[in-house]
């Protein structure tokens, strides 16, 4: 057994080991035609994914498959590919060297630049925008990833970490591109005007998801609405069979024109995107995502929004989108905790009828479904001029709470600063500015938002957002700034939010390279090979894989006798204590012991349950730790605020 589970492994070890180690650093993967760059799975990249059971899956099914990675936002890569170095050349010349980071070589003999994808951005593939015979991989793409192999192998040149791109590169990639290029690795039909043009009979059902693919190439060739449109009545009359109305062309034609012009690739199809835009319209906008715990569970479905307008697919019930909670709690700028206890946010959402979730099966990774509203459209919402499009609101990164600053004084944590972020508020009111045009008036933004108070608004967040450069006020409006994306994820730098996202992002990218071991190692163990033999095939240490497969490991593997001992137990003499038959108690006063009687502690618990009122917010008695008291804050209700020494003070004056 041990020696046909070898003969397998000279197969796809390699390459299936470094799937694994992708995922586990939070980059996700999908299997590629073996010797080629065409996916084997039926989605393409839209299947990739982190879950160590479903790539394990994938390559035992397609052993020599390579492996291919999305470009974009969900692996946090932005690919440069250089086939012809001249082009390159010449750009560095002009504006200087990029910067030191990752690179590999290509099947074809070139080089990929890897950078992290920008914060905030949408850039597209393209081919040939930047000069000839250099592509970018990015929303839409994809690349090949080393130990791989196509023309010739993939290698890796410099296994650096990913550098940022330098800001003229961003710069030339944000400029509209007039031309499509050819359609070189990772770039999907989607961009590709040639691969859009239908070119025979479009029947009923296929109507709408046509047309707009060709009006997002026409776009991508810089096409107007007036240009688009005119193409699309041509081909709705020519070839759908029967030929949509006037009306619904227009509309699918406006929905195209609204891309930048060469950056037109959505990732959902129109059915999708229009059930987003439903479901945007009811279960975000059309109700207020008011009282305690709410702003965390309004975060991860604003995310799960996002996700699905990428990689969503229809369902009889809604929207589905694959997505696990680690990436979901990373994308929402929430704790994992928060997502998957009971009555956490994932919890809240299921109980108010907003999504439901998929279990997983076998090697298929969870899933959860945006659930499509049942109900009359709600009138409730009150923000003006919203009009959800399902890919042009939420652009905005979730933002994360308050950081408290500690320093350790007498060998105690000791809560000494707190840096004042914008906060899932702050968010809140960037979603709605966005999507209402970018002004509302502070009344109307109020009772967007549930708050009653407009003085809270106009003291607390908003001047923030203002301080930030996000929005500009006036005596009765505000509005968001022109730069205003720039602006806050500069802000999100200054308050040390992506320092915590790189933070979280490798905690739990070692989660899952812990867990896609133990996977691998339970596998090996089932093909008869003992803890020292999956040590050494894993390259782990022998502790490491007893503690994957939780087994324990014998008691002579750490205590060796021959280590410490001079001979046998046999061998010893029993050695005789002389005790003395009497006590010497002389001097020593003897007291019967008393039990003390146990105190009352009733008068405690109710003073330590009083609810209290300080400068620093609310709370209770039984808050106190040691030096800290903490306080649970009405604007942050799923964390404790922990307060200065100083603060115990006035908590028990307000009891007294």
């Amino acid at each position: 057994m041990q020696e046909s589970y070898h003969k397998y492994n000279t197969l796809h070890a390699d390459v299936l080991r470094a799937a694994l180690t992708y995922a586990g650093e939070g980059v996700p993967v999908f299997p590629c035609k073996p010797g080629g760059k065409e996916p084997l799975t039926k989605h393409g990249f839209h299947d990739a994914s982190t879950d160590a059971s479903k790539i394990t899956a994938w390559w035992d099914r397609w052993p020599e498959a390579n492996i291919g990675i999305p470009a974009g936002e969900r692996s946090g890569i932005l690919a440069l590919d250089v086939d012809q170095p001249a082009g390159l050349d010449a750009l560095e010349a002009e504006h200087g060297k990029l910067p030191a980071t990752r690179t590999n070589l290509t099947g074809s003999g070139g080089t990929h630049y890897l950078f992290t994808y920008p914060a905030g951005e949408e850039i597209r593939n393209s081919a040939g925008k930047l000069a000839t015979g250099l592509d970018v991989r990015g929303e839409g793409g994809y690349i090949i990833a080393p130990p791989s192999a196509t023309t010739g192998p993939y290698e890796v040149l410099d296994r650096l970490p990913l550098a940022a791109p330098p800001e003229w590169l961003l710069q030339a990639l944000r400029r509209p591109h007039s031309a499509s290029g050819g359609n070189s690795e990772g770039a999907t039909p989607t961009g590709s005007p040639v691969s859009a043009v239908p070119n025979g009979k479009i029947v009923e059902g296929q109507r709408n998801e046509a047309l707009f693919r060709y009006g997002c190439a026409l776009r991508n060739r810089g096409a107007d609405y007036a240009a688009i449109l005119e193409e699309l009545r041509n081909t709705n009359e020519r070839l759908c069979k029967p030929p949509l109305d006037a009306g619904e062309v227009e509309r699918i034609a406006e929905s195209a024109s609204k891309y930048d012009p060469g950056n037109a690739s959505p990732g959902a199809g129109q059915e999708v995107l229009e059930r987003l835009a439903e479901i945007e319209a009811v279960h975000l906008w059309g109700r207020t995502w008011k009282g305690q715990g709410w702003k965390t569970p309004r975060s991860v479905m604003v995310e799960l929004i996002r996700e699905a307008r990428k990689h969503g697919k229809p369902t009889k019930a809604g929207v589905k989108v694959s997505i696990s909670v680690r990436q979901l709690a990373l994308a929402a700028t929430v704790g994992k905790a928060a997502l998957t206890r009971s009555d956490g946010a994932l919890d809240k959402l299921k109980a108010a009828g907003l999504i439901r979730s998929v279990k997983r099966s076998g090697a298929k990774s969870g899933a959860y479904v945006l659930l499509e509203p049942t109900r009359a459209r709600s009138t409730h919402s009150t923000t003006e001029g919203v009009s959800p499009s399902s890919g042009f609101t939420l652009r905005a990164p979730r933002l994360r709470y308050n950081k408290p600053v500690y320093e350790t004084v007498d060998r105690v944590s000791v809560r000494v600063d707190t840096v004042l972020r914008l906060g899932k508020r702050g968010e809140q009111i960037i979603d709605t500015l966005e999507a209402s045009g970018g002004t509302m008036t502070v009344a109307a933004l109020g009772a967007e938002l549930g708050i009653s108070r407009l003085r809270d608004l106009n003291r607390r967040t908003l001047p923030r957002l203002k301080a930030a450069g996000v929005v500009e006020c006036s005596t009765d409006a505000v509005r968001l700034r022109p730069d205003w994306l720039t602006a806050l994820n500069r802000k999100r730098k200054e308050d040390q939010e992506l320092d915590d996202y790189e933070r979280d992002k490798k905690k739990y990218a070692e989660e899952s390279r812990i867990y896609a071991l133990k996977l691998e190692a339970r596998k090996l163990s089932r093909l008869g090979m003992s803890p020292e033999e999956i040590a050494g095939e894993l390259k782990i240490g022998t502790e490491v894989s007893y503690r994957l497969l939780e087994t324990a490991r014998p008691l002579a593997d750490f205590v060796p006798v021959a280590d410490f001992a001079d001979g046998n137990i046999e061998e010893l003499e029993r050695v005789e204590e002389e005790v003395s038959d009497e006590e010497d108690f002389d001097g020593i006063e003897m007291k019967p012991v008393q039990k003390p009687e146990p105190p009352d502690l009733w008068p405690l618990y109710a003073l330590i349950d009083k609810r209290v009122r300080t400068t620093h917010g609310y709370g209770k008695l039984w808050q106190v730790f040691s030096d800290r008291i903490g306080v649970v804050l009405e604007e942050e209700p799923d964390q404790v605020t922990f307060l200065e020494p100083g603060a115990v003070g006035p908590i028990l004056r307000a009891v007294a």
